[in-house]
């Protein structure tokens, strides 16, 4: 396996004498002398030669490479990093709109495109964590086969003798078997995680009661507030202020029975959410049940005379 580059092996500089490269050869014109004209570009020559680049360690006698001077070197990171939007940030910004839900356009739509554990508007529900299916029996629990593993295992137990094989294959039934204690378990689990979610769902059941109770008691009350209206309507000029005050106790009444019916919708769409997941889940834990039984029977070993047999 290759080692990993290190910032010294990706460094555009390397070691070199303390002498600078230009200063090695004689010059030509050693015996000409020197004027006041030819010491300008001389001297202007010599300052761009000699200005060379600091190293950032603080090291002396060195000099960039040349080959790499021209590369252009590209910043790993230039801008913040794109992940896709969670769960929780695509369903918090969404706007959800309980009070008209009904008459919403684009509800068909939604509808259309549900999924198992989906709610009414197309969001994904929040579950549990067997809301994608067990992880030992679960569609993605099994690794991607390899031909070549296959062919590898063939060509080493030709090589081998019968009591390596026995050896080995003893220590698969051990490893067989603590598998299949960790199948059992977590099917336990889940059935705890599927009963924790039943109960969730009583516990919505009585909270929608209380709800339903508490709009029944808002209507009565709103009835009266609205024939008290009536009767001060009547006598609107000899009680001013009776009307009035009537007026304001429907209004408050009109908002205790509106608020009390949203609450009631909410717990009914949550209910509804709710009864959703425990449908899925019961069908992903029959499902799972199924694929757990098969895997035991794979795992199970039979025996035979010589060795284990699978």
């Amino acid at each position: 396996m290759p080692a990993p580059p290190s910032s010294e092996t990706s460094s555009i500089y390397f070691d070199a004498p303390l002498t600078p490269f230009h200063m090695s050869a004689p010059p030509k014109d050693i015996d000409k002398p020197a004027t006041h004209a030819d010491e300008q570009p001389a001297i202007a020559s010599t300052t761009a030669h000699d200005r060379k680049p600091i190293h950032p360690n603080g090291s002396e006698g060195w000099l960039p490479a040349a080959d790499l001077l021209d590369e252009p070197v590209s910043p790993t990171h230039t801008g913040p990093i794109l992940r896709p939007p969670s769960i929780d940030s695509s369903t918090s910004s969404a706007p959800k709109d309980t009070l008209n839900r009904g008459a919403s356009v684009n509800r068909t739509a939604s509808v259309s495109k549900r999924s198992v554990f989906t709610n009414v508007d197309g969001n994904p529900i929040a579950g549990s964590a067997f809301i994608g299916g067990a992880a030992m029996t679960g569609p993605n629990a099994r690794a991607e086969p390899d031909e070549s593993l296959h062919h590898r295992a063939a060509s080493a137990d030709a090589l081998l003798s019968e009591k390596q094989q026995a050896k080995i294959q003893k220590i698969e039934a051990k490893d067989s078997k603590r598998l299949s204690k960790i199948i059992k378990t977590e099917g336990k689990v889940e059935k705890q995680a599927l009963g924790v979610a039943i109960r969730e769902l009583s516990e919505l059941q009585t909270v929608q009661k209380a709800a339903i109770k508490l709009e029944s008691q808002a209507h009565t009350a709103h009835a009266r507030a609205l024939a008290a209206l009536q009767k001060a309507e009547a006598a609107f000029h000899a009680a001013r202020t009776k009307y009035e005050t009537a007026q304001a106790q429907l209004q408050a009444e009109t908002e205790t029975l509106n608020s009390s019916r949203n609450n009631a919708r909410e717990a009914t769409e949550h209910m509804q959410e709710k009864s959703q997941e425990v449908d899925g889940l019961r069908t992903m834990f029959g499902v799972d049940e199924r694929e757990r039984e098969v895997k035991l029977v794979e795992l199970t070993p039979k025996k035979s005379k010589h060795a284990w047999k699978w």
